[in-house]
């Protein structure tokens, strides 16, 4: 019991309550009941991912701050592991986490596909793994695992998979006694140091040498006796053997017992350490089995923590087993009953608690505090005064105080500028207790006061004691005269609102505010002895927050600050001098806005503001149903929110429960205790957690990572916070993601934010809630992005990530929208085909009926032809004779015979055109090689006769495919004739000349001929070119007609090359 106290004396704060340095240690339990397996927790081991592992008797078990996942031997399972006594844990530097187990051989899990491979010994197989009684594993160097076992030390390589057992007495290095090997550690040389029955040994694993001892290695007096223990730490090797802890520096070869077992001492029990865990240079904690002792080797000091019945938050048992720390400064212990964990070494927040201790807090509920300059601080509670002098670090005994007091219900406490300590109870009226701590009941002269409830004391700053009792209103107490006087509740102004004040403040401007239940905030004209009320009114929200009062405060910035069970109000006039007559002078409207309120809208947890203090930094302070709420009174925003999990007594705090001391400190009392804490050394848990995808489930199913019967089954190759990418098939509607964060101060305060890129579009903040479901995905490419901040808001803004391919079903896949193009394309193609086949068709019909009548019409032609070059023909010819005998006869008769002459040229000439209209009536001549060729004949028998030379070159063979019909060679031939017979009766040529070239894209037809031409002017002026052009038009072709006096004219005819049919 001894030991115990003086525990509890430390964690109560050491040295002038230097509380950053007191190891007032809260422990929170983990045990079956969360999931764990089972309460003997053998080893603890946190994975390069954040995951905490632990060992137990019974199965393997994997932590994520949200819950347990188990593993265990499965029957015909192979990939489960090998037994479930789990000794020691250890992961390498290949994300493999190897497991000793007591009976099972060792056991690797590969930590990204959860594959279990197993290693163990065989009876009948000399080459089976050396042992099934593995207790402790080490990685060494070149991929070797040296593994403390039953049958003595393995060699065991990853790669080859190959063992060696050694320091056995059946291996040929062996000299030990016994064959076990217990624990295996190396120095920085890279030797072993070995626990094992001979002592410790020293193995050297160049030549594979050991050395024993049962002493120290560098000094003969120390003796160790069994060895529990080895680590490295500090370039030194601390052994924890009988004698206590023992330090061995390699190099210098010299050594220390840093803490001897026998200076822990505990009523008729030897203290025994079992294990060792340094969590910084100087620092250590120490499993024993009589608690968890924690020791300062700089300072020399220790502090043994135990379990007590009556504390729910010290250690869950005494006998430890195994201790670790996580990367976020987490200590953790394995109990015989469970996990207990130290969430901070130098907590924010300091706990008294209630113990039945002589002189201890005698009860947990605490309703008010006062601390003087002498370094008393006094506590008021629902049974009692209790008396801390922080200068012993002790509970003073004041029992002979309570004793002369009628009343242990303590309402309230305060201290006037004297010193003198002023105490007002329930049932007993008041008290007061002077510096020399001699304490006397209040009786005024002319008031009784031996039963009456005191909720409040304040002294002004004239020396008057202004007291707010429990229904008779406000009571002003002059202690130089002992009288009292008393204002009774009224409605008129002359008394306060309400019969029950719980609450008096005195601003610097001497203005005296009280604080009512239902009857809202008074101010108190103490000059006029007048009241003014505020209330709260329900259709005004800038009244009053609620009528029911329970602090008051006035800031450095003359502020007042209203705390009620609907919130924290603020008077929006500032505090200043006769403050009455200002307030007593507003219009309505001014009044009627009077405050701002604030409450669960801006972020309060509740509403109910017991006590409100301000800081250095202006933060205001206020205790709750729901915490602690700092609060910043400069944007007027809640900065944080503590709660019990942060080291606070309880949620629920306690009317009256607060006080601000002289160093700045702040007290809190509660349901539960009290805490105090310096707010400039709050720090809150600085830690970036890591934020781990750690589970999938497929249409509410959890997803396995590795094998499963079942192969439709959906399952991960790999752990999801392994895994890049997922792809999902268009039956799997339902998908839900489970995330972690690597914090594990208050785990269950880790908050999240996710989005799905491609869906959401803005981040969702899921608060504590740890998955998230997402229903009918379009098929597509989404980002599953996930945030994470510790339990004091600190983010991982860059969080985790997962993409998730969601595939379409078949009619909806990449090679469906294929088929659908083709069969589309095939489709327009037979609609064109057949529209097409449809359109030629018709044009057949068309083409078909179009040949029919050019037939039609071409026979017509050809037999027209012939018929009027027969009957014509005939006539002409015999017109011709019959003129020529007329001729004849009329030889003598010149005028008859001029007659006859001209009806002969005339014939002629009709016989010439009649040739040339059978010529263009026959469609066998339908070319521009015929018509050319009729042209030459024409112009040569012309020219013959007009005694002119014609040439003609280019009528060749091509020009028979270039087809014209009847119109287009009727005007080509008369429009080469008229230019031929311009030249010969104007131009008086000696020679014409016809050129023909034929081009792809066009034919050029010149004639040119050697006469006298014409100048440019008389040549636009010619009307005989009228014709030509015209005809040019006709055949649309281009007309070019170049002409020089003297040098001759050429006509060119530029004919386009298509059909002309």
């Amino acid at each position: 019991m001894r030991a115990i106290h003086f525990i509890l004396l430390f964690t109560m704060g050491i040295g002038n309550f230097s509380f950053a340095q007191s190891p007032n240690m809260v422990f929170s339990h983990l045990s079956v009941n969360d999931g764990l397996s089972q309460n003997s927790v053998t080893t603890i081991l946190q994975d390069s991912q954040g995951f905490l592992w632990f060992g137990t008797h019974d199965g393997l078990n994997k932590y994520d701050g949200t819950g347990f996942k188990t593993y265990r031997n499965e029957r015909n399972n192979p990939n489960s592991i090998s037994n479930n006594y789990i000794w020691d844990l250890y992961e390498d530097a290949n994300g493999f986490l190897w497991i000793a187990t007591f009976g099972g051989g060792l056991n690797s899990l590969n930590l990204q596909t959860s594959v279990i491979e197993r290693f163990i010994h065989q009876p009948n197989d000399p080459n089976s793994f050396p042992s099934n009684r593995i207790f402790s594993i080490y990685e060494g160097t070149h991929n070797i695992l040296w593994i403390g076992a039953n049958e003595g030390l393995i060699q065991f390589n990853k790669k080859t998979k190959q063992s060696k057992l050694l320091l056995s007495s059946t291996s040929p290095e062996g000299i030990l006694q016994d064959n076990y090997t217990g624990i295996v550690t190396a120095d920085g040389n890279g030797n072993l140091w070995l626990r094992t029955d001979s002592g410790l040994t020293h193995f050297n694993t160049q030549t594979f040498k050991a050395t024993y001892f049962t002493q120290s290695p560098f000094s003969k007096t120390h003796a160790l006796g069994d060895i529990y223990d080895i680590k490295w730490h500090n370039n030194k090797l601390l052994v924890v053997c009988d004698a206590g802890l023992l330090e061995l520096d390699i190099t210098n070869k010299t050594d220390r017992f840093l803490l001897l077992a026998s200076d822990i001492s505990l009523e008729n029990t030897a203290v025994s350490f079992q294990k060792i865990y340094p969590i910084n240079t100087y620092q250590y904690y120490i499993g024993t089995h009589s608690g968890l002792l924690f020791f300062d080797a700089e300072k020399n000091v220790h502090f043994l923590y135990q379990n007590s019945k009556e504390d729910e938050k010290s250690l869950v048992h005494n006998h430890v087993l195994s201790l670790s720390q996580s990367k976020d400064g987490v200590v953790w212990i394995g109990t015989r009953n469970g996990i207990d964990k130290i969430e901070s070494s130098e907590p924010d927040f300091i706990h008294f608690r209630n113990f039945s201790l002589p002189n201890a807090l005698n009860v947990k509920n605490i309703n008010s505090f006062v601390e003087t300059k002498n370094g008393l601080l006094w506590i008021g509670s629902t049974s009692g005064l209790n008396l801390y002098d922080k200068n012993k670090d002790a509970f003073v005994d004041i029992s002979a105080i309570r004793n002369q007091m009628t009343s242990d219900y303590i309402l309230h406490i305060s201290k006037d500028r004297k010193e003198n300590i002023w105490i007002g109870t329930r049932n007993g009226g008041f008290y007061r207790i002077d510096p020399q701590l001699n304490i006397k009941k209040i009786a005024p002269e002319n008031k009784e006061t031996s039963k009456a409830r005191v909720h409040f004391i304040t002294e002004d700053a004239k020396g008057f004691l202004w007291i707010g009792t429990g229904g008779e209103g406000l009571w002003r107490y002059d202690p130089n005269t002992n009288q009292t006087k008393i204002y009774p509740v009224s409605k008129d102004g002359s008394g306060p609102s309400h019969p029950y004040i719980f609450a008096i403040l005195e601003d610097r401007f001497q203005n005296l505010w009280l604080g009512t239940p239902t009857g809202g905030l008074n101010l108190f004209n103490r000059e006029k002895e007048k009241f003014i009320y505020f209330q709260n009114q329900p259709d005004n929200p800038n009244s009053l927050a609620n009528d029911l009062v329970l602090s008051l405060t006035e800031d450095s910035n003359n502020q007042l600050w209203i705390g009620t069970t609907g919130g924290l109000s603020k008077l929006t006039m500032p505090l200043q001098p006769n403050m009455f007559s200002k307030l007593n002078g507003l219009q309505k409207q001014e009044y009627d806005s009077l405050f701002v309120n604030f409450g669960r809208p801006e972020g309060f947890p509740n509403e109910v503001i017991y006590g409100i203090l301000e800081d250095r930094q202006q933060n205001l302070w206020m205790s709750t149903n729901q915490g602690l709420v700092q609060f910043d009174t400069k944007t007027e925003t809640v900065l944080h929110i503590y709660e019990a999990d942060h080291g606070l007594q309880s949620n629920e705090f306690n009317q009256n429960g607060y006080h601000k001391g002289y160093s700045g400190l702040m007290y809190f009392g509660g349901i539960n205790g009290f805490n105090i804490f310096n707010p400039e050394n709050i720090k809150g848990n600085t830690f970036v957690p890591e934020v781990r995808i750690t589970g999938l489930s497929i249409l509410n199913r959890p997803v396995l990572v590795g094998q499963s019967e079942n192969k439709k089954e959906f399952v991960l190759d790999k752990e999801p916070y392994f895994k890049e990418s997922i792809t999902l098939s268009w039956q799997q509607k339902v998908v839900s993601f489970h995330f972690a964060a690597t914090s594990y101060v208050s785990p269950q305060k880790n908050s999240f934010q996710y989005k799905m890129e491609g869906f959401d579009q803005d981040w969702v903040n899921a608060a504590n809630a740890n998955q998230t479901t997402y229903t009918n995905l379009d098929p597509g490419t989404y980002r599953f992005r996930v945030k994470a901040a510790n339990n004091s808001g600190v983010w991982n803004d860059v969080g985790t990530a997962i993409i998730v391919h969601v595939n379409p079903p078949p009619w909806r896949s990449w090679y469906a929208y294929v088929a659908y193009l083709l069969l589309f394309l095939a489709t327009i193609y037979a609609f064109i085909k057949y529209r097409v086949n449809k359109a030629t068709q018709a044009l057949l019909r068309k083409a078909e009926i179009e040949r029919v009548r050019i037939e039609e019409r071409e026979t017509f032609r050809k037999r027209s032809s012939q018929d009027f070059h027969d009957e014509a023909g005939n006539k002409i010819t015999r017109i011709s004779l019959v003129t020529a005998l007329a001729k004849q006869e009329a030889a003598k008769d010149e005028k008859l015979k001029n007659y006859l002459h001209k009806i002969e040229e005339n014939v002629q000439e009709l016989n010439t055109g009649m040739r040339d209209f059978i010529w263009a009536l026959d469609p066998g001549k339908d070319t521009l090689f015929e018509t050319l060729h009729r042209f030459e004949d024409f112009a040569s028998g012309f020219c013959e006769d007009a005694q002119v030379n014609f040439q003609s070159e280019g009528i060749d063979e091509p020009l028979k495919s270039f087809p014209l019909n009847m119109n287009y060679r009727r005007h080509l031939l008369l429009m080469l004739k008229e230019v031929t017979h311009n030249s010969i009766k104007h131009a008086q040529p000696k020679n014409i000349h016809l050129i023909v070239v034929h081009h792809k894209e066009e034919t050029i037809i010149t004639l040119s001929d050697d006469g006298k031409g014409f100048d440019e002017g008389t040549l636009k002026r010619q009307n005989g070119l009228n014709n030509i052009k015209e005809r040019a038009i006709h055949l649309d072709a281009n007309l070019e007609i170049s002409s020089e006096k003297n040098k001759g004219t050429s006509v060119c005819i530029k004919l386009k090359n298509y059909p002309r049919r």
